[in-house]
């Protein structure tokens, strides 16, 4: 029985691509992954030959693909953080005219041109003005948009090169074991070959 990686990849990629649209997008893959676990278990103890264990060093490119898409979940995040919320239009309307938000609802909306409807009040939500080209503000908007996206991008990849840092591959209290058996396993090699040296001294003489 060999199991194939790109199920759990593919999971990794929709609960961190899309993880700012839907945020208990995780928890459902952390009690879906925990079932699997119990039923697979289940499986190769009751249903399945024995597997045989082969050794790996690491998991080969799959690392480098999750990798690739924890990048491409920063930026998606990003995007979708800056275009599809209200937390910069409010924060720049805060900065620039009312501190606690008043007639920002009616900031939002605008006139739609006479000519492109039958009703003279009619209003939708963007930031222009009554011919229908785009505001000044949206124009700033815009700019706090992409500069967030930079800034958003940069503090992420930053704390994770630090975590990166921080967290040691391999535990120390597993290095040391590591060491503890090369060790051994050197000193069992040179008392083996003194005892083949001794061994093979009377043949030679």
């Amino acid at each position: 029985v060999k199991l194939s990686p790109s199920p759990p990849v593919l999971q990794f990629g929709f609960i961190t691509i899309f993880v700012a649209a839907f945020p208990l997008a995780p928890l459902f893959a952390l009690l879906n992954n925990w079932v699997e676990i119990r039923l697979d278990a289940h499986k190769f103890v009751c249903e399945y030959r024995r597997p045989v264990a082969e050794r790996a060093q690491n998991i080969g490119v799959w690392f480098n693909i999750l990798e690739a898409l924890s990048h491409l979940s920063v930026i998606a995040n990003a995007f979708l953080i800056a275009f599809t919320s209200d937390f910069l239009p409010r924060l720049l309307y805060q900065y620039k005219f009312s501190n606690n938000l008043n007639g920002y609802v009616n900031f939002t909306l605008a006139y739609a041109p006479l000519n492109y409807t039958d009703y003279p009040r009619c209003r939708y939500k963007a930031f222009r003005d009554n011919d229908g080209t785009y505001t000044l503000f949206y124009w700033e908007l815009l700019a706090v948009r992409l500069g967030f996206i930079i800034a958003f991008e940069h503090v992420v990849f930053f704390v994770l090169r630090a975590i990166d840092w921080i967290v040691p591959d391999v535990p120390e209290s597993l290095e040391l074991k590591i060491k503890r058996e090369h060790y051994l396993a050197k000193q069992a090699l040179a008392e083996n070959q003194e005892a083949l040296l001794q061994a093979t001294r009377p043949l030679d003489s």
